[in-house]
């Protein structure tokens, strides 16, 4: 869980003060940081080997009779939402998406009694393989933990994953309960396992928690013969694992704690606990989410730190040997980066630029994460806001799609999980034209000419953004020109001094004052000192925007600016 900062809403009223200067501001959307960049470090971290490679124990189960399973065999147990049932905060110009689970996984968490589950990491089939499918399918996966609160820890009990097939007009998945193999049986896993993340590369799973790196192989998933019991293992000649239909055990684990020795050291993680390693902290590294970067011919794991206030670490790790093998060390790759948002929970990245999740800036309205986004060695923005305790993010490279998922609990306004996608791209400046647009309501509003209309007098009005080229626009000498018309911002009249003033599209005239606008301290005025404004206060789709006085301490209302996303 996260704590969101909340901020106080500031509403326009009367003022008579006219603009006293223009500033030109940077936009809006800097993250909850400590006002540094994503910044390069030099990582040199290892993973060590725990307690061996487990395959010759996975064998002597499946000889003992557990019956192997598919992935494709896992996927149809239960149905969900194709649709992106819950409201998410999302930004309408990044072509969102997504589905959700089925009514129980929607509301589970660990307030239930005696406890419930929670959704943590997320990685899918394009992670998998070159072309982003296995077994000729889209699949999906995310990693859950079973906990009940209490004392303020989650106190974990069990772990699982779950397989998804979404194809855009159905969802489909299974639960995979995650086993430790021993000699001939199976058992819950030795350690704590909270699962913060999952990624999937060729039939590997890796799963982070805390200072273990867990490994398992998809060829290797299990058929439980005994749904109904809540034990785990092999009893009477009968397979179970706390009432799964599916399991997968692990095969082999490595901890982050230096100067462990490998396979053979009675305490590999502190305290005998890998939730016990320190987030920032000298020598160990926590693995608090996980995600594949296949922007090269070399892929690479990407693991990142949470860190509940600035300086988690991103790291990554060459898959060259993981992706197959066992190596008894890996070393990871010599430059890492620090993110400067705040309690950081997932990241991603296409190659270029970094996303991550995290809280929003103090200044964003209350009960929503942020995505945030950053290139190396610059300071990040938020790219969009996001469904509440957004979790981990997953790239794909085949769609150019940034995928996550959120942990929100069940509430009084009901249950608020999804898994969700965008184009992290599509709302990029183009050509110099970006969305004038407010963000203090969540996903953002833009200026829109009312009805797409493109003629003059056209009024401008507020409208969800949704990416249509309408609510594109670009400044020119000064003057605010729409995309899809090639007219200008307008006040009716050329009222440019009067309070209420209608704003509409009219041909752009290199000798109207009228049409002048700047930016000022976070909003849009002109020379008289009138904001962008909309009528009532109002940001509700298809209220007009008008001319208003804008004060020194520009009101959430009046936050009016061009730029990409």
């Amino acid at each position: 869980m996260r704590h969101m900062f909340g901020r106080a809403r500031r509403l326009l009223g009367p003022s008579c003060g006219a603009l006293l200067a223009v500033v030109l501001l940077t936009p809006v959307q800097d993250a909850q940081a400590a006002g540094a960049s994503l910044a390069s470090f030099d990582a040199n971290f290892t993973l060590t080997r725990v307690d061996g490679d487990k395959s010759g124990l996975i064998s002597s189960v499946e000889s003992a009779g557990v019956q192997n399973a598919s992935v494709t065999d896992v996927i149809g147990q239960h149905t969900g939402d194709p649709s992106l049932c819950h409201g998410t905060g999302l930004n309408g110009a990044l072509k969102y998406d997504g589905f959700c689970w089925d009514s129980t996984d929607d509301r589970t968490g660990y307030t239930d009694d005696p406890a419930g589950w929670m959704p943590q990491g997320f990685s899918g089939s394009h992670d998998a393989t070159d072309d982003g499918l296995y077994g000729g399918r889209h699949l999906y996966v995310a990693s859950w933990y079973l906990g009940k609160y209490a004392d303020n820890r989650p106190n974990e009990q069990y772990a699982r994953i779950s397989i998804a097939q979404s194809t855009g007009d159905s969802v489909t998945y299974g639960h995979v309960a995650l086993v430790e193999p021993v000699d001939g049986d199976f058992r819950n896993l030795t350690y704590t396992s909270h699962e913060d993340g999952v990624a999937w590369y060729g039939n590997r799973l890796f799963v982070a928690n805390g200072a273990e790196l867990q490994v398992y192989d998809l060829t290797h998933l299990w058929k439980m013969s005994d749904t109904g019991g809540s034990g785990t293992g092999l009893s009477g000649g009968r397979s179970s694992a706390r009432y799964h239909q599916w399991a997968l055990p692990l095969l082999a684990r490595y901890t982050t704690q230096p100067d462990v020795t490998r396979d053979h050291d009675g305490h590999p993680f502190r305290n005998d606990d890998p939730r016990a390693c320190q987030p920032g902290g000298t020598g160990e590294l926590c693995l608090s989410s996980l995600s594949i970067d296949r922007s090269s011919g070399s892929p690479v794991l990407v693991s990142v730190e949470n860190v509940k206030a600035a300086g988690g670490r991103i790291v990554r790790w060459p898959l060259s040997q993981l992706g197959s093998g066992l190596p008894t060390k890996i070393g990871s790759e010599q430059t890492g980066y620090t993110t400067p948002v705040w309690n950081v929970q997932g990241t991603a990245t296409d190659g270029h630029t970094y996303y991550m999740s995290g809280d929003c800036p103090t200044t964003w309205p209350f009960g929503y994460s942020c995505v945030h986004e950053a290139v190396p060695g610059s300071a990040p923005h938020v790219l969009t806001q996001s469904p509440w305790l957004t979790e981990s993010l997953s790239y794909d490279h085949n769609a150019g799609r940034l995928w996550g998922l959120n942990e929100a609990l069940v509430d009084s306004a009901g249950p608020h999980r999804v898994v969700f996608s965008i184009d992290p791209h599509a709302g990029q400046e183009a050509d110099g034209y970006g969305w004038l647009s407010n963000f203090t309501k969540p996903g953002f509003v833009c200026a829109t000419p009312q009805g797409d209309g493109t003629a003059d007098g056209t009024p401008v009005t507020v409208w969800h953004c949704t990416g249509a080229a309408s609510q594109r626009w670009a400044y020119r000498g000064n003057r605010i020109v729409n995309e899809a018309s090639g007219k200008c911002l307008t006040p009716q009249g050329d009222a440019e001094n009067t309070d209420g003033a209608l704003l509409t599209l009219w041909t752009c005239n290199s000798a109207a004052s009228s049409q002048l606008f700047f930016p000022v301290n976070g909003g849009t005025a002109n020379e008289m000192g009138k904001g962008i404004t909309p009528k009532g206060n109002s940001l509700a789709d298809g209220t007009w925007l008008t001319l208003w006085t804008q004060p020194a301490a520009v009101p959430d209302v009046q936050l009016w600016s061009v730029h990409g996303f």
